[in-house]
């Protein structure tokens, strides 16, 4: 039996060093790209609001979006891992299944994202904060973790969720993104190192937030109205109509990465990233509301400025640019986007209720709100995660019936159809485009668990094995029939099918220590297009 000095010295004191150093870094990281961000999301408005009103300047912006677009492909050149949406990269990464490791990822990601925002991509900055924190997780590991590599995953899951935290103002979300977006099961070490990440980001952010007199909230509204039981029917209308349009909406986004696929893979990279700068700033010209993050378009909603016409083309014209900038890999991220679609279906619904006498005028933030959080369980089929994310920055813990009930009814649509989140379809487009013409082994192999090694006293589940890694059946030794967890000499028969055995195998033996044996059977198959 391991003493409490072994769990100590080996659990808990790297957890804590680990969580602190990346918790501190990941807040200072995030907090200069909040400020930075900021700052020029509100430059690229005042630019276009200047070009609307001198038209004579077209010309230039058109021309100056089209270098930006250069830039931006140039730097994303230098590390493609870096490309796409930030969250579904993150939780890649987090699984095993991508890889974004490089030190200079950091700086391509911030880069990168600025010069999207500067050009009004409709994409966010929650997905390169969460994306950012992975970078500074992995900095981590690898600065003062050289002789633990087993505990890289866990600490870039806490920089994960820390800069998911700092970029929405939501701790208890950013925890919950381990659990149910990231590795999707509980586990005490996840729960340790996360809590403790965000814990000390926050605290970080809010510190240097206070300094500068700068907000650490995503949103500034607040509702005083309560919506009465007789109405709360309304809100079961407004999940079913979400759960049916994240099935639209996935499917949608199924179709057109296959077109693109079909007639645009031969088209250089560089040349399809300036082109989506260069119709971005077309049409910025004209439809402000249709480019940008979407922050400024869910504001203008939760007041009831927009006309509903407008809603509508606003939704398909954001979808379209953000699917296609997505596809190319163009920096940035999707989570204020999706909210930003789930606010305008949201007003449509409420709008609509109004109109037909069946819902009073001052109920209508309600379903706006409702209908942010059921897209958001929708879409990415995370249900306790909006509920929390509705709670923590959309003020809906008085309105939590009505919340809890279109956020069920909606996750229920996607789980009896049975479709992918847009989450995952995008995690399956890159896992497809890394291990595109690699041959697929599938692996059975006895791994003997070494003295001192990562998994020694802890139990199966709390262990991140490598993507796809099944433990079979463990032969235990001696001391482990008596006491629980694993321990040196226990013998692990381990199935996995992986495109990369080398470095599976490499992960593998970081867990449980240098082996000798070899694979007793692998059997490997071409990955198809």
């Amino acid at each position: 039996m391991k003493s409490k000095s072994y769990y100590v010295k080996k659990i808990l004191l790297p957890l804590l060093i680990f969580s602190v150093v990346t918790g501190v870094f990941t807040g200072v990281v995030i907090y200069a790209f909040k400020l930075a961000s900021s700052a020029v999301i509100k430059l690229s408005g005042d630019i276009y609001a200047h070009v609307r009103a001198t038209p004579e300047l077209i010309p230039v912006l058109i021309v100056g979006a089209v270098v930006i677009g250069l830039i931006a492909a140039i730097i994303l050149c230098i590390d493609p891992d870096c490309r796409g949406g930030g969250i579904p990269t993150a939780i890649a990464t987090l699984q095993g299944t991508a890889i974004i490791q490089k030190t200079f990822s950091l700086p391509i990601i911030f880069l990168s994202s600025l010069l999207t925002y500067l050009c009004g991509i409709p994409l966010g900055t929650e997905g390169p904060s969460v994306q950012m924190g992975t970078v500074v997780g992995w900095l981590t590991s690898k600065t003062l973790g050289k002789t633990q590599p087993a505990w890289e995953r866990y600490i870039m899951t806490g920089g994960a969720c820390a800069g998911f935290a700092a970029a929405t103002g939501a701790p208890l979300t950013g925890i919950l993104f381990a659990f149910e977006e990231a590795h999707r099961r509980f586990s005490a070490m996840i729960f340790m190192v996360a809590s403790m990440t965000v814990a000390v980001c926050m605290a970080t952010v809010e510190i240097l937030c206070n300094l500068s007199g700068m907000s650490s909230a995503l949103f500034h509204f607040s509702i005083s109205v309560v919506m009465p039981l007789k109405y709360i029917a309304l809100a079961l209308v407004v999940g079913l109509i979400y759960g049916f349009w994240a099935i639209i909406f996935t499917k949608f986004y199924r179709t057109v990465r296959r077109t693109l696929i079909k007639y645009a893979s031969k088209i250089p990279f560089i040349i399809k990233v300036v082109m989506v700068f260069a119709l971005v700033s077309v049409i910025g010209i004209f439809a402000g509301e249709c480019i940008g993050t979407g922050h400024h378009l869910i504001e203008e909603l939760l007041e009831g400025h927009l006309v509903w016409y407008f809603l509508i083309i606003f939704f398909c014209v954001r979808a379209i640019l953000l699917i296609v900038a997505n596809n190319e890999g163009i920096t940035g991220g999707l989570f204020v986007p999706s909210l930003a679609f789930g606010a305008i279906i949201g007003a449509l619904c409420g709008d609509f209720f109004v109109f037909i006498g069946i819902l009073p005028q001052e109920y209508y933030i309600i379903m706006v709100v409702v209908g942010m959080a059921s897209f958001l369980s929708a879409s990415s089929r995370t249900p306790i995660t909006a509920l929390a994310f509705a709670v923590e920055a959309l003020s809906c813990a008085t309105n939590m019936l009505p919340v809890t009930l279109g956020v069920t009814v909606a996750y229920a649509v996607i789980e009896v159809v049975g479709i992918h989140s847009f989450t995952d379809e995008i995690i399956e487009t890159k896992v497809e485009a890394r291990n595109f013409g690699r041959r697929v082994c599938t692996i059975d192999v006895d791994l003997t668990v070494k003295e001192g090694s990562f998994v020694v006293g802890k139990e199966i589940r709390d262990i991140l094995w490598p993507p796809s890694c099944v433990v079979v059946s463990v032969s235990n030794s001696p001391e482990a029939r008596t006491h629980g967890g694993l321990h040196s000499g226990d013998v692990l028969h381990i199935h996995y099918r992986t495109a990369h055995p080398e470095y599976t195998r490499e992960k593998l033996e970081d867990l449980v220590g240098k082996q000798v044996a070899k694979p007793s059977d692998c059997v490997c198959e071409k990955v198809e297009a």
